[in-house]
């Protein structure tokens, strides 16, 4: 299984320093990951030119400036090769817990599904989105739509069932992950957190 991972990143070094650390140490199955920085000026890209994976490759794409969040995924998933199997949007903001996370996440992925793990540290709608339903063989907790602190879909998601990100929007534009949901809504995807996985929503305050 060809696995592909983006995330975007715009200064905030500690916290992307903190997220890749945790990926690599708790994901023990080959990945790509793909970044794409805004524009960082804090030694963000020096800093990842430095980073390696135990199994994990890494692409970084840095731009001169800040082009977006909708366009900033839009750039990623052009780079990504159609021929992987899974795509994960990943912030650079978040802490992986679980150890083999992706692994369980994937035990239970399904054509027309888009999952995450369950989100500590929120300050609003703890653990993700309000649930509906749950699955209680598979620790699934269904809900209208997923943040996009981690989204894991397989490619057909991301590209022919969504139709990607929507364009031509503001950079400081912040509601692309609902939009994304909606599309795939549309085309009868269903969402749900993993609950028995954890991935911690971090900000300048958290400490390791």
């Amino acid at each position: 299984m060809k696995i592909s991972i983006f995330t975007l990143t715009q200064n905030r070094l500690e916290l992307t320093k903190q997220m890749m650390e945790s990926l690599d140490k708790n994901t023990h199955i080959p990945f790509e990951h793909y970044i794409i920085d805004q524009g960082s000026t804090d030694g963000t890209l020096e800093w990842l030119k430095t980073f390696t994976y135990q199994l994990g490759k890494l692409y970084i794409f840095p731009l001169s400036k800040n082009i977006g969040i909708n366009s900033g995924d839009n750039f990623a998933l052009d780079r990504i090769s159609q021929d992987t199997d899974v795509i994960i949007k990943l912030d650079n903001d978040a802490l992986i817990m679980t150890d083999s996370w992706l692994e369980e996440c994937l035990l239970v992925l399904k054509p027309k599904m888009l999952i995450s793990p369950y989100i500590l540290g929120l300050l609003e709608n703890r653990g993700g989105i309000p649930r509906y339903a749950y699955d209680k063989e598979s620790n699934l907790g269904y809900t209208p739509a997923i943040g996009g602190i981690c989204q894991i879909g397989l490619t057909k998601a991301w590209f022919e069932d969504s139709g990607s990100f929507p364009v031509n929007m503001p950079s400081n534009y912040h509601h692309d992950d609902m939009e994304f949901c909606a599309r795939l809504k549309e085309s009868g995807y269903r969402f749900a957190y993993k609950e028995d996985v954890y991935i911690k929503h971090l900000n300048l305050l958290n400490k390791k």
